[in-house]
Parts: C-alpha cells; sequence; structure tokens
C-alpha cells in the first residue's frame, strides 16, 4: 500500500525547535484516492503513518502526530478517519467554502477529539465559525510578510487559538516571528547556516570533513586515511570504538586504525564516518542532522535508479547539500575546505550533471514538486524515499545520539 500513495514529510518545529509533528505531503500515484490511508484498513493506515512520522529519540522510535490536508469533499463526506485523534491534526484548506455543512462535519470532528488546523488562513468574517473551532491557525509568512502576519494576529486576539507560522525560510524570521507570538513555526529555516562575521570550523571538524572528501576520492589509499585520521583523536576512538562494537560481527577485535579501515571496507567506512560526524554536538536541531542523512541516503538510493556509476559519490553529495546549515559555514566555503571533486561542485552549485539532477530530484520530491517527474518515475521514487527514512532511524538508533 506504501507504493500507491506518494508521501514527503515536512517539520512542525515547537518555540525550542523540537520537532513535534509533520505535515505530510500526498497524492495516489492513480489520482483514484485523494489519500488512502484516511479511509482504508486502520492496521494498514497506521503502519503507513508510522513510517513517515517516527522518530528516534533518546535511543527509542515514536511516532508524532501528522498534519494532513482535508479537502472539502473530504470533510463533508461525513465520514471520520481510520486513524485516531492522537495520531492527526486535521488541517482543513483555504479554499474550503464555508458553508453549513462544512461546520457541522468540523464540529462532528471536533467533538470525536480531533484536533483542527486552518491553512493559509487569512481572516474574513465568513471564517468566525471555523475559528472559533480549530486548534491551529496557520499563517503563510511569505505570502503575507511580517507586518501582513501582525495584522492577522491582531485579527486573531481575541480566539483561543494557536498560531503556526508557515513558509518561515530564515533565522531572522523564525525569531521575528517567535516576538509576534507564534508558538509553532515550519519551514526551511533551520536549515540555514547562521552566517557569523569571523566564523570558522573548528580544527575537529574540519579533519571530518576532509575526511569525508578524502574517503570518496578514489584516489585515496588506507595510509592516506590513516594520516589524516591520526590527527584526530576524538574521531580515531570513536571509529575504533564502533569497529569494535556488535553491529560489525567482526570476529576479532580491531587494535589499529589502519587495520579497522581494512576490515570494514571503504563502502561501510564512508557511513560511519558520516554518523560520526552527524554525532557531534554542533547545538543544531535534531530534525536538521535528520535531514542531512534521510537526503544523502535518497540521492544514493536514486543514483542506483538512474544507474549512476558510484552510489556512494551521490550519497556525499547529498550530505554536503545541507552541511552549511549544520557546520555555519557557506557551501563555497566548505568546499573550499574539503576539495571536492569538480563533478560534485558543480551538482552543488551549478545542479549540473549526473549528480545534479540527482540532486533536483531528490528536493523536489522531498518538497512535494511531483508534476516534474513521470508516474512511473514517482513510483520508485517512493520506495527510495521510505526506504531513506528508515535507514535513518536505524543509524541514529544504533549510533545513540539524537
Amino acid at each position: 500500500m506504501i507504493e500507491t500513495v506518494l508521501m514527503a514529510r515536512q517539520p512542525i518545529f515547537d518555540f525550542n525547535l523540537k520537532v513535534i509533528a509533520y505535515e505530510l505531503l500526498y497524492r495516489s500515484c492513480d489520482g483514484s484516492n485523494p489519500m488512502p490511508l484516511l479511509n482504508g484498513d486502520t492496521a494498514s493506515s497506521r503502519v503507513i503513518l508510522h513510517s513517515y512520522t517516527s522518530v528516534v529519540e533518546k535511543g527509542s522510535v515514536r511516532a508524532l502526530p501528522a498534519f494532513i490536508n482535508f479537502t472539502q469533499r473530504m470533510l463533508e463526506g461525513d465520514v471520520l478517519p481510520a486513524l485516531s485523534p492522537n495520531e492527526i491534526v486535521i488541517e482543513i484548506l483555504e479554499d474550503c467554502e464555508i458553508t453549513p455543512a462544512l461546520v457541522k462535519s468540523v464540529r462532528r470532528l471536533k467533538k470525536s477529539g480531533y484536533k483542527l488546523a486552518l491553512d493559509d488562513f487569512v481572516f474574513s468574517d465568513n471564517h468566525i465559525p471555523l475559528i472559533e473551532l480549530v486548534d491551529i491557525i496557520k499563517i503563510d509568512i511569505m505570502a503575507l510578510g511580517l507586518d501582513g502576519a501582525k495584522r492577522q494576529i491582531e485579527l486573531l486576539s481575541a480566539y483561543n487559538v494557536t498560531l503556526l507560522a508557515e513558509k518561515v525560510e530564515t533565522n531572522v524570521e523564525f525569531e521575528e516571528c517567535k516576538k509576534l507570538g507564534f508558538k509553532l513555526f515550519q519551514g526551511f529555516f533551520f536549515s540555514k547556516p547562521l552566517l557569523l562575521k569571523g566564523h570558522k570550523s573548528n580544527g575537529s571538524k574540519i579533519v571530518v570533513s576532509q575526511f569525508l572528501a578524502a574517503l570518496y576520492n578514489p584516489e585515496s589509499s588506507f595510509d592516506d586515511l590513516h594520516e589524516m585520521l591520526s590527527h584526530d583523536p576524538s574521531f580515531s576512538y570513536k571509529l575504533l570504538r564502533l569497529t569494535n562494537s556488535s553491529a560489525f560481527g567482526l570476529k576479532r577485535k580491531i587494535s589499529s586504525l589502519k587495520e579497522a579501515m581494512i576490515l570494514i571496507g571503504i563502502s561501510e567506512l564512508k557511513k560511519w564516518a558520516t554518523l560520526i560526524l552527524m554525532a557531534e554536538d554542533h547545538g543544531k536541531p535534531h530534525e536538521l542532522i535528520r535531514k542531512v542523512l534521510i537526503t544523502a541516503r535518497f540521492c544514493e538510493n536514486l543514483s542506483k535508479l538512474r544507474k549512476y556509476s558510484d552510489p556512494s559519490q551521490a550519497f556525499f553529495t547529498g550530505l554536503i547539500l545541507n552541511l552549511d546549515g549544520l557546520t555555519n559555514q557557506s557551501l563555497d566555503d566548505i568546499i573550499h575546505e574539503i576539495e571536492i571533486h569538480d563533478e560534485i561542485k558543480d551538482a552543488l552549485l551549478k545542479r549540473s550533471g549526473p549528480l545534479g539532477f540527482i540532486l533536483n530530484d531528490a528536493e523536489s520530491f522531498m518538497q512535494g514538486s511531483w508534476h516534474k517527474n513521470s508516474e512511473v518515475e514517482l513510483s520508485f521514487f517512493n520506495s527510495c524515499y521510505h526506504e531513506s527514512l528508515k535507514w535513518c532511524n536505524e543509524s541514529i538508533k544504533l549510533m545513540g545520539f539524537d
């Protein structure tokens, strides 16, 4: 059933940048059903939903609530969703006509315990019957601007609703939205770097980044890699600790870095070096680490679908794409520091070449821009994305961070 519906997720944050829910972007592959998991078998629906809303926190997996868009037809259909009120938040789309039938259905859902949100809200007197029922109102910062958002907040001051700022694109906007009184936030601001004057990566991060670049360079030897790691005792210790763990199933303990690298092999070494880099305390929201890992894995999976010659390079390209937000450096500075290949550089900066196409495909799918691809491609993309979510959770759990 996962293959019958396209789905991607976007995080919703609280005031402290903790993810409290995901909005699910969705579309059925054949167009026959706008949201199969809402009115299908409850057990199957729950499996699908949780595969897209699960996160690992402190070693345990838990599912977060899902914000799901409801059309007028779905709302007025007088059928309760297959999922419980604890699992979903019902979003009422902005193009819904405020009819007596709609208000009646919303009231019925409210009495059944569902949380309700108004999407892309702009105040009008017609909305008052719904404002009095809903729990959350989403205001589009990009469309209205901060001054327009402030006006909407003033009009809503008499109502007991939680305000969610959506399409928040910069850290500056995030801070301004907090001042305006928003409690929830949605957008790509969390993955943007805070470019501070005079800011430079610390030595450890540079060594790890350079080590990653060397791993993805086919001309690097084990001696080259060992020489680089010898400059970072902390990283070396973490790698040895991992390779001596049960996760690798090696029959004997490893006592040296070079021995560890040879026994593990380059392919696995790339993955674990990446995870060690992600596990560093960056002071960033955990969702950004998830996004970095999911994007990298998704690019790797898509490269296999596209029959690209070196999927590990696609993984690395997807990883570098979001490192600016994690390290508070510009993408240009990161690329200069770690001296990556021109093919990867062109993919990141110009979106050119096979790797550039893979990046475009990954970003488009994750943002729900599914019109850019054929239905056959999208079915495969959906499987690739779903596997990437699962791999991210498994990796985070094994590493013991988050």
